[in-house]
């Protein structure tokens, strides 16, 4: 299972599609246990990187 970043930035049903598309099973969440449990883990990049940085360490 791959886990998506929900950090409240991001295209993430973008990311979320293109991986169904490719048929990769994925899951968009913030909770920890499950991006721990995760095979792998994709941060969707966003235009300003800096605030998305800032809104993911709030949400660690």
């Amino acid at each position: 299972m791959i886990a998506i970043i929900d950090y409240d930035a991001g295209n993430l049903k973008s990311v979320e599609k293109a991986l169904a598309y490719i048929g990769e099973k994925a899951v968009i969440t913030r909770d920890k246990h499950e991006l721990l449990g995760a095979d792998k883990v994709i941060l969707p990049g966003v235009g300003s990187f800096g605030d998305a940085m800032g809104k993911f360490r709030a949400m660690i």
